[in-house]
């Protein structure tokens, strides 16, 4: 799956107006159906790098039913995954969802950068205090997959998320 129209210029007044909203998709929600499924009005505005970050799987509580993708620090690292504008109250809605309210996940402000080398502040969701390694299922994985395909992100990296991917699933 490819994205016509995929946008490479930012759009930095979309993330400065009230109205709007940026996040930071670097997991299940790099599949756009799936964003578009939480925030019908997201929009991409480009492939972001997160340096010194990686994608990791964590428990958000004592439930081992109730786990996702979190920012794990890895200094010698660099995640990539995709930004997106969307409208402020489907932002908060996506925190809704999310359970930010119940502290299984909290939206963090983090900087980015583009594929110019500029730097871009963000939005994105993480798990505040995992509670342990959590072992996704293959539907929980596979969005991160088909988004991952989706985009123009560089080929060592989604070897990268296959791998974290089957060791958090106990494959590997």
């Amino acid at each position: 799956m490819t994205h016509e129209g995929f946008k490479e210029e930012m759009h930095m007044t979309q993330s400065a107006s009230k109205n709007k909203a940026v996040y930071f998709a670097y997991g299940t929600l790099l599949d756009i159906n799936g964003m578009k499924k939480y925030c019908p009005s997201a929009e991409p505005l480009g492939v972001m790098s997160l340096k010194g970050y990686r994608m990791g799987f964590a428990l958000c509580g004592a439930d081992p039913s109730v786990g996702g993708c979190t920012l794990v620090e890895d200094p010698g690292n660099t995640m990539y995954g995709v930004l997106y504008s969307l409208a402020a109250k489907e932002l908060a809605d996506l925190d809704a969802t999310s359970g930010v309210d119940k502290g299984l996940w909290a939206t963090i402000k983090i900087t980015l950068t583009n594929d110019k080398g500029q730097k871009v502040p963000a939005n994105t969701l993480t798990i505040p205090d995992p509670a342990g390694p959590y072992r996704p299922p293959e539907t929980y994985t596979h969005p991160i997959l088909v988004g991952a395909g989706a985009w123009p992100l560089p080929e060592g990296y989604i070897k990268q998320l296959e791998e974290i991917i089957r060791k958090a699933q106990g494959k590997a």
